[in-house]
C-alpha cells in the first residue's frame, strides 16, 4: 500500500490448486487461451510499464517463473524500477533473474490446494528462494484450525522467515470473514496476516 505499481499478470501455471483465484491463466478446459492470454514482446511490456511512471512492478499469475528467461530480459530494461514476483515457490531462480528481483512473495500450497505434496512443496526451490534474503513466505488458509499447524510444520522444516497468512477468498465478504478467525491465530505464532487488498479493491 502506499506505492505506485503495476500488476503484469502472466498465464500458464504447473499447479491445480482448488482454490485458485485466476483459473483463466492455466485452465483451458474452462477457458480458451487465445481469448484470455496473448503473446507480448518484451519491450512493448517494457514501455508499458515506463508510461505508468511507477516505482514498483509486480510479477504474478499464474506461474511467472515459467518464464524465467523473459521475466530477466524485462527487469534487466527496467532500471530504477523495483521488480516483485510472486511465485508458489516450486523452481528455483536462474541467475539471470536472482538478482534482479527486490522481492520474491514465495507462496508454499498446503494441502488445502487439493495438490499433492510432492508436486506442491519443492525443498531445493524453497531453500534457493530463501537464500536469496529476499523472500517472504504467504500461505494461503482457508482453515485456520488445521491450516496453521501445518504452515508451523512447513516453517520448521525448512526454515522459512518472515510468514505471512492470509485468508482464501476471492470476494471482499470472504476475505474480510476469514480475517476474523485467521488474525488473532496468526499474530500469536509471530506471523504477519494479509488482506490481500489488490483482490478487494478489484484490481488486476
Amino acid at each position: 500500500m502506499g506505492q505506485r505499481c503495476v500488476f503484469l499478470r502472466l498465464s500458464r501455471c504447473n499447479l491445480r490448486c482448488g482454490f485458485c483465484d485466476t483459473p483463466e491463466t492455466w485452465d483451458w478446459s474452462r477457458y480458451n487461451s487465445s481469448e484470455v492470454s496473448r503473446r507480448v514482446p518484451i519491450a512493448d511490456l517494457v514501455s508499458w510499464v515506463r508510461e505508468r511512471a511507477v516505482d514498483l512492478v509486480v510479477i504474478t499469475g499464474g506461474e511467472p517463473m515459467l518464464q524465467q528467461l523473459a521475466i530477466g530480459t524485462l527487469a534487466r530494461d527496467l532500471p530504477g524500477v523495483r521488480v516483485q514476483i510472486e511465485t508458489n515457490g516450486t523452481m528455483e531462480p536462474i541467475p539471470e533473474l536472482a538478482d534482479r528481483v527486490d522481492l520474491w512473495v514465495v507462496s508454499p500450497k498446503l494441502a488445502n490446494s487439493g495438490m499433492d505434496y510432492p508436486a506442491r512443496i519443492k525443498p531445493q526451490a524453497l531453500a534457493a528462494l530463501s537464500a536469496t534474503g529476499r523472500a517472504v513466505f504467504k500461505f494461503v488458509v482457508s482453515d485456520p484450525a488445521n491450516d496453521l499447524d501445518e504452515i508451523a510444520e512447513l516453517v520448521e522444516e525448512y526454515g522459512l522467515t518472515p510468514v505471512w497468512a492470509m485468508p482464501e477468498g476471492t470476494t471482499r465478504e470472504a476475505v474480510l470473514a476469514g480475517m476474523d478467525s485467521l488474525y488473532g491465530p496468526a499474530i500469536d505464532r509471530g506471523w504477519n496476516v494479509s488482506t490481500r487488498l489488490h483482490i478487494l479493491t478489484g484490481a488486476r
